[in-house]
């Protein structure tokens, strides 16, 4: 499996043990309808389970920048957000 998408936070919380244990066989995590905080927290989950691994975020907006940050690569696309 090269990708797991996660619609929402609540899932991934729900299913954390198996976000775990998937994030070991992927080598793309996408996550939409999460908020600011919950896309940092991604990002930073998966840059402290897989310290090897580089992170890429790309957003599109303000409620993006705490996401880019965490990441080891972050990409802000200007124009309209959405």
């Amino acid at each position: 499996m090269n990708v797991w998408l996660s619609k929402d936070y609540y899932n991934l919380k729900f299913s954390i043990r198996y976000f775990i244990e998937l994030s070991d066989c992927v080598q793309v995590v996408l996550a939409c309808r999460v908020s600011p905080k919950q896309k940092a927290e991604i990002v930073t989950f998966i840059k402290e389970k897989h310290p090897r691994a580089t992170t890429l975020s790309i957003g599109d907006g303000a409620n993006d920048v705490n996401m880019i940050t965490a990441a080891h690569v972050g990409v802000g696309i200007s124009g309209h957000e959405g």
